[in-house]
């Protein structure tokens, strides 16, 4: 079975202008649409709200996820989509989201980022919302076209979400992205396209990263990858597609170096860039250090403690600098 995706790298309006990326976001669904896509996903808090204002003041008839759900099931495609929400009581706290709107126009999964960025980041991000409350609970959503796991932006560069997704059974790993609205020293879009290939290789999935375009000239990191490589990318604003070879990864997760994979290839077809049933070799014995409590480990949950946590969070920033090579407690 092959399915047929699509990514949105969109130019993506900030601040007091981002309800203007629901209208721009109902047009891409249609192109997706049009080009045969059964899933489009778009890039992380878009369309929102996420930087703006956390309502539309009346310049939109619903919520943007709503409008998204209207549209998709007058269309009949899943959607992947983000916004900002208010946690709780606690002034000034929010949730990260990432949802699956399914071709009914339903909510069908609805993630909330479990390793946010830290809050100084946020704030230039999100326009002043700073303090994201972490989720606590992986996403996975069965569906007709494959298992579809939610992950946002950086949590990428995090081996053990992706690997939790693929044990729980993930074909596909959509991880949106957000993009920085901000000039900052890091230039990131090789090595993201190397970490989306990186976790599609050693988990036998598909991976799926985009991201808000906000600054003229400056690349975009979109990418579908696969275990055996990139199957499409794109530096500029606009739609990515391509088509995603379930019966390819099955072969790769059923099979070892056994007879058929040693015999020379007929074709190159019938050879393969990723290594056979490497989702397979594992020896979860030997990594109980992956669950011991680190020293320097940033703290999500700073927002919980006693006091004057607004300002108390920026303990978490130096202790990197006291403790540069992570150590186990």
């Amino acid at each position: 079975m092959k399915v047929r995706v699509a990514l949105a790298q969109t130019n993506t309006l900030h601040g007091t202008r981002e309800y203007d990326n629901t209208l721009r976001a109902l047009e891409l669904m249609e192109e997706a649409q049009r080009a045969g896509a059964k899933l489009l996903c778009f890039p992380e808090g878009y369309p929102g709200p996420y930087s703006g204002p956390m309502d539309s003041g009346g310049r939109l008839p619903k919520h943007p996820m709503e409008m998204l759900a209207d549209k998709a099931r007058k269309l009949g495609i899943y959607v992947v989509a983000g916004c900002v929400e208010p946690y709780g009581d606690e002034p000034d706290t929010y949730r990260l989201s990432e949802k699956l709107i399914s071709p009914s126009g339903e909510i069908i999964g609805n993630y909330y980022r479990m390793q946010p960025n830290h809050p100084l980041f946020n704030s230039v991000l999100m326009d002043g919302k700073m303090h994201i409350v972490p989720g606590e609970e992986f996403v996975l959503v069965p569906t007709p076209i494959g298992n579809i796991g939610l992950l946002i932006c950086s949590e990428l560069f995090v081996p053990e979400l992706s690997r939790v997704l693929m044990l729980r059974g993930a074909d596909i790993i959509v991880a949106g992205s957000g993009g920085n609205p901000s000039k900052s020293r890091t230039r990131l879009t090789d090595t993201w396209r190397a970490m989306a290939w990186a976790r599609a290789a050693e988990n036998h999935v598909y991976v799926l990263v985009t991201q808000n375009m906000y600054q003229e000239g400056k690349r975009g990191r979109a990418c579908i990858a696969g275990p055996e490589g990139l199957l499409a990318h794109r530096d500029d604003a606009g739609l990515v597609v391509a088509d995603l070879d379930m019966d390819r990864l099955a072969f790769l997760r059923s099979h070892f170096y056994d007879e058929e994979v040693l015999r020379a290839p007929a074709s190159p077809e019938e050879a393969y860039g990723a290594r056979p049933g490497q989702t397979h070799d594992r020896r979860p014995e030997m990594y109980q250090d992956l669950v011991r409590p680190q020293l320097d480990a940033f703290d999500y949950h700073y927002m919980f403690r006693q006091g004057d946590w607004r300002e108390d969070f920026k303990k978490e920033y130096t202790k990197i600098q006291d403790i540069p090579h992570p150590r186990l407690a």
